[in-house]
């Protein structure tokens, strides 16, 4: 058997996930959330952002490929 057409779509989506927290955390983006008047917590908050993000793709990845 190949590999189904979905897993192209939920292969995206990982994709997409990885190039937002990219976008994050190692871009020019990264000096507005690290400047000095921003709460400690915001990194915390986009890791568990991108964390939650990630279960949401997974958890419909596994819904869908049956």
């Amino acid at each position: 058997m190949g590999p189904r057409a979905g897993s192209d779509k939920s292969l995206n989506r990982v994709l997409v996930a990885f190039l937002i927290a990219l976008f994050l955390f190692a871009s020019p983006f990264n000096s507005v959330w690290m400047s000095p008047g921003t709460p400690w917590y915001v990194p915390y908050l986009i890791w568990l952002a991108i964390i939650a993000m990630t279960g949401v793709v997974q958890h419909w990845r596994g819904r869908h490929e049956l």
